[in-house]
């Protein structure tokens, strides 16, 4: 397969391999009364291949969903190329409070004095609170101002492709950057069909997507994802719903870009992949990061007893 040309074309200072470019703390997701995400923390920098595995159900998917605010968070902090795209410590300051008010109506139930460091605390974490709403309704201004040119910059490849089934391949492609006014039409017609004719497809651009395998659609997203000239590529299962014959042709792009330099962060069941291609694997279980290593690492001295026990059924 041909090299996939990585290289920026905007004027902007692109950050070096190495260089931090996401910065998560505290991430919470909550539905209703379900916490779903309970405190992710990591950080992810330029060049880094993430593997996230876990159980079905653990939150891999929903943490991909909040990079890319296509979920809310609820609580913590998210940070991407420099600007801050959700923070929000509030809510757990609330819960604090609340604490402390739940203490303070148990003395008061039982007759006794209040402790002045109880509603000193109180006083100061009311007062962090009010601070802490302010700055966050200022960051969900400005970052939902923003929000189109960040998710630009952060692609997306889904489970299921979500090609547009009434338009060809290479409109499916061009359709977002012309819109958007990245490309001119000409421009990205052109970058469209290189980028086609390095994954073997070059020949299916005026096909429309109910013509092609899934691996075919799945390579077309890829593409179209890459010619928006993201900083990262998030992939949520990208294999999962492939015919075994057709994972091959999608995971061999996939490593071709993480060779070539791609931030790519990958929730996946392929194992293989995580071993061989990815840099980092991490290992989310009840909403939260349980470990974090390198593959060889990661799975030839796995420490936490619930990954043990993960990796000796999937292996």
């Amino acid at each position: 397969m041909t090299e996939i040309n990585l290289e920026k074309t905007e004027n902007t200072q692109p950050l070096s391999i190495g260089e931090t470019l996401i910065t998560v703390k505290s991430l919470c997701k909550q539905f209703d009364e379900t916490r779903v995400l309970t405190g992710i923390d990591i950080e992810i920098k330029k060049g880094d291949v993430v593997a996230v595995i876990g159980p079905s159900g653990c939150g891999k998917s929903t943490f991909l969903r909040c990079l890319n605010l296509l979920e809310q968070p609820t609580a913590g902090e998210i940070c991407i190329g420099g600007e801050d795209l959700f923070r929000c410590y509030s809510l757990y300051t609330a819960e604090k409070i609340a604490e402390i008010k739940k203490q303070i109506k148990a003395a008061k139930k039982k007759g006794e004095p209040l402790p002045e460091e109880l509603t000193a605390s109180l006083t100061a974490l009311q007062a962090e609170y009010k601070a802490q709403k302010a700055e966050e309704k200022q960051i969900a201004k400005i970052a939902a101002k923003n929000l189109n040119k960040h998710r630009e910059k952060v692609g997306m490849v889904f489970q299921q492709f979500n090609l547009f089934p009434h338009m060809t391949i290479l409109k499916n492609m061009t359709v977002a950057p012309v819109r958007l006014k990245k490309l001119s039409q000409e421009e990205a017609e052109k970058q469209a069909l290189e980028l086609l004719e390095k994954v073997g497809l070059q020949d299916r651009a005026n096909d429309y997507p109910s013509a092609l395998s899934g691996g075919q659609k799945q390579r077309v997203a890829i593409v179209r994802a890459l010619l928006m000239n993201p900083d990262v590529l998030l992939f949520d299962e990208p294999t999962s719903a492939l015919d075994p014959e057709m994972v091959g042709e999608v995971l061999s792009v996939m490593t071709e870009l993480a060779k070539e330099g791609m931030t790519m962060v990958v929730v996946t069941h392929e194992m293989g992949f995580a071993k061989e291609v990815a840099n980092r694997v991490i290992f989310i279980d009840e909403g939260k990061i349980m470990e974090e290593a390198d593959p060889v690492t990661f799975f030839g001295s796995p420490k936490h007893p619930r990954l043990k026990d993960f990796l000796s059924k999937v292996l």
